[in-house]
């Protein structure tokens, strides 16, 4: 019971060129729907991927390196309750989850 809430008990800041980024989401309540979006930095829409269930309220959610083509970029989670959105981090989509690609020599 209580409110429906969008876990991201590990929060990527970097990764390294060629890594996908992988993410395991958890909800919690009535939550439905789980969606990964991200985009370039700063550049145009945000893509949405589906979250893929693991079991019960866990969720799994991946960016390909090859989509993130060695650039930096962002991203946020939501889900769905009842007419309602809730997304992680919370400011998103105005302020999300900022991601810097690490190139090595």
């Amino acid at each position: 019971d209580g409110p429906a809430r969008l876990i991201v008990p590990t929060v990527r800041t970097s990764l390294v060129a060629g890594e996908d980024l992988r993410l395991k989401v958890i909800l919690v309540g009535r939550a439905s729907s789980p969606v990964l979006c991200w985009r370039p930095l700063d550049k145009g829409a945000f893509s949405p991927i589906p979250l893929e269930h693991v079991a019960r309220g866990v969720y799994a959610g991946r960016i390909p390196a090859d989509r993130i083509a060695g650039n930096d970029f962002e991203y946020y989670v939501q889900a769905t309750v009842s007419v309602e959105t809730i997304r992680f981090p919370a400011t998103a989509p105005a302020m999300s989850q900022t991601v810097v690609v690490v190139r090595e020599n």
